[in-house]
Order: C-alpha cells, then sequence, then structure tokens
C-alpha cells in the first residue's frame, strides 16, 4: 500500500471506535493496514494504544495530507466502518465529520466508499486478514485518476 501517515490510521481508530466499541475485527484490521503502510514501530505502537481507548477525531490535523492520501484515509474509513458488517449511525455521522476535516467533497468521498466497498465484496474481501489493499489503490487509481499518484 501507499504510505500513509499515522494520523490516518488514528482517524481509522476513531471511526473504529464510533459505535462505542473496537472490535476485534476492526482492530486486526487496522493493525494490518498500519503494517502494510510501512509505518514505524512507534508509530504503529502508538496506533494500538489507541486502541485500547476510545479516540476522537478532534486531535488529528490533517492539513499536511495530499489529496491521494486523503481519498485513501477515507476508502479506509469506511471500510473500517463497515467491517465488522453494520455502518452505525455514530459511524456514518463521524465518517461524514472525518470527510469535512479532510476537506473532501461529496462526490470524492462517495466514490472511494464504493471502491472500498467494491474490494470489500470479493471473496473473503471483508475479512480484514484477506482485505486486498493493493486492490483497494489500484480501483482508486482507476476510479479516481486526477487525485491519484503515479
Amino acid at each position: 500500500m501507499n504510505a500513509l501517515p499515522k494520523q490516518s490510521f488514528l482517524a481509522l481508530v476513531a471511526i473504529g471506535w464510533a459505535d462505542k466499541q473496537l472490535q476485534r475485527v476492526e482492530i486486526t484490521g487496522l493493525a494490518r493496514a498500519a503494517k502494510d503502510a510501512g509505518l514505524d514501530a512507534a508509530a504503529l505502537a502508538e496506533i494500538e494504544a489507541a486502541t485500547k481507548t476510545k479516540t476522537d477525531l478532534s486531535s488529528l490535523d490533517f492539513s499536511s495530507l495530499s489529496q491521494w492520501e486523503q481519498v485513501l484515509t477515507y476508502a479506509l474509513a469506511a471500510w473500517i466502518a463497515e467491517v465488522d458488517g453494520v455502518v452505525s449511525t455514530s459511524e456514518t455521522e463521524l465518517l461524514a465529520d472525518l470527510g469535512q476535516k479532510l476537506g473532501l467533497p461529496v462526490p470524492l468521498r462517495a466514490r472511494a466508499a464504493v471502491a472500498a466497498h467494491d474490494i470489500a465484496c470479493l471473496p473473503e474481501g471483508g475479512r480484514p486478514d484477506k482485505y486486498d489493499f493493493q486492490k483497494l489503490v489500484a480501483r482508486l487509481k482507476e476510479r479516481m485518476p486526477q487525485v491519484a499518484k503515479g
């Protein structure tokens, strides 16, 4: 997966906490995504710590993210919201808040979420240990070439 900064993964943890509980399946998915993104040990430890106590978006700064990183962060957040099988009202609201904080227009949010869902619908794609992050990156590049990195 293309590298994403630590704050992207902390945002994903916050999405996981939106329904007041972070499921084991969500933690597994987050840990795998962060590792696949090439984060260093210190960042991985901070993300792991965030999975143990409720985390929110208020302290996160996304101003340094490129538009591609914003789209990828949002797509992964949409996947994390649905990985436990139910997207709660609080997760939906927090996804909207994340989209605003990222500065992503609603049409880009929708395309990012659809791309994440497409990959989740592949055989075993809904399982965090089987979710194909590289296919998500490829699908996003295909659906949004205007924001994709070369």
